[in-house]
């Protein structure tokens, strides 16, 4: 599989396990639609704001991949998939949580959505890495 694939692929998982813990209400921060609503504002509708920031979203799913390859190359090359991919998803999560959502208003790690926030955000990076490592 190309990076650019298992990148897409990792990225769409993500987004599918977070729209869906959104609708169950497990989820409180749902990735695409804090890319659309911080680049987009209200300028569009929701949905074609969701649309816009899925698109956001999977784009930076393809950098992350071609980040994750070469941290399996220069890296930790000689590690399970299983590992790397968590440890990657640990490193997305760490900067994430320290850059990303400070930035967008929602404090660190999602501290001002709720306590337990953090912890769906590590969840659901797990989910990006583990996609990404397996297919790469």
């Amino acid at each position: 599989m190309t990076v650019v694939s298992a990148g897409l692929l990792a990225g769409l998982g993500m987004a599918v396990v977070m729209g869906v813990g959104e609708l169950l209400g497990l989820v409180r921060i749902n990735l695409p639609r804090v890319d659309g609503e911080f680049f987009f504002k209200t300028r569009f509708s929701k949905p074609a704001t969701y649309l816009l920031g899925l698109l956001i979203h999977l784009g930076t799913s393809v950098c992350f991949a071609v980040g994750y390859a070469l941290f399996r190359r220069y890296g930790v090359p000689q590690v399970h998939w299983l590992t790397a991919g968590l440890l990657w998803a640990a490193v997305l999560w760490l900067a994430f949580g320290l850059t990303v959502s400070p930035v967008t208003g929602y404090g660190w790690f999602g501290s001002k959505v709720g306590k337990g926030v953090w912890f769906e955000l590590l969840l659901t990076h797990c989910v990006y890495g583990l996609v990404v490592a397996r297919c790469l």
